[in-house]
């Protein structure tokens, strides 16, 4: 363990890191800069691309159904949302059927792309927007080369964190950790989900898991073929849709 505290802080001298999650999909203010567009013609990765063009970018994708009821659980248990407490598996249904009606209208009048990144269907509850990980990967992509982006499955990285940061390590092109004191650090410092059972949803309506499959399946086909790996549908249903 000692040994391993010593690369870490050896490693930071040789970059600067930064772990904000909504770095990779949030542009809310976006529309002030630049009213009466329908897309937001800057997002975030093209001001990091110009600013450091050299940056190594590490995105981590969970399902995104599974993302969904963690982010309602969350934004409820901390008061972010105003939510209708306690939680259930119906009041999470009919906030997925408003976000999802919400998010159709909204293409009606407007591109993919435009109706992810506008604030206007944007529903904080559910964030159902912010798990349509195709759309904003694509932008990172136009102005990253593919190698100095690393898109990490956030379950296999659960599942084996050891083999995970060594990896993570290769990418980084810094020093791999000794895998021995890798793994005693990471079981020393295991950080557990504090959130109440009170705060959760016991499970998930099987109309609600169907709905959401049918929303996601054709995000997931374009995540599985920009990816290149069936891994990416996590076991959902994937479609092919020309107009995204």
């Amino acid at each position: 363990s000692r040994k391993l505290k010593e690369a870490v802080v050896s490693t930071q001298s040789t970059g600067t890191m930064d772990a904000t999650p909504s770095f990779s999909w949030d542009n809310e203010f976006w529309e002030l800069f630049h009213p009466g567009y329908r897309e937001p013609p800057v997002t975030n990765p093209d001001l990091i691309a110009t600013i450091y063009p050299k940056s190594k970018i590490i995105i981590s994708l969970r399902d995104p159904i599974k993302r969904m009821q963690s982010a309602y659980q969350f934004f409820c248990a901390y008061h972010v949302y105003n939510c209708d407490t306690p939680v259930t598996p119906e009041k999470f249904h009919g906030l997925v059927v408003e976000a999802i009606d919400s998010f159709n209208k909204c293409r009606t009048t407007n591109t993919v792309r435009g109706c992810v990144y506008s604030t206007e269907s944007h529903q904080l509850a559910t964030h159902l927007y912010a798990s349509i990980y195709s759309v904003y990967l694509k932008d990172w992509l136009a102005v990253f080369p593919r190698d100095q982006i690393y898109v990490v499955q956030f379950e296999e990285h659960i599942e084996n964190q050891a083999h995970s940061f060594l990896k993570l390590c290769d990418f980084l092109e810094i020093e791999r950790f000794d895998e021995v004191d890798l793994t005693e650090y990471i079981k020393t410092h295991l950080v557990r989900n504090s959130l109440k059972d009170s705060k959760r949803i016991p499970y998930m309506l099987p109309e609600t898991i169907s709905l959401l499959e049918g929303f996601f399946a054709p995000f997931l086909g374009q995540l599985v073929e920009m990816l290149g790996d069936e891994k990416w549908s996590w076991g959902r249903p994937t479609t092919s849709d020309d107009r995204l």
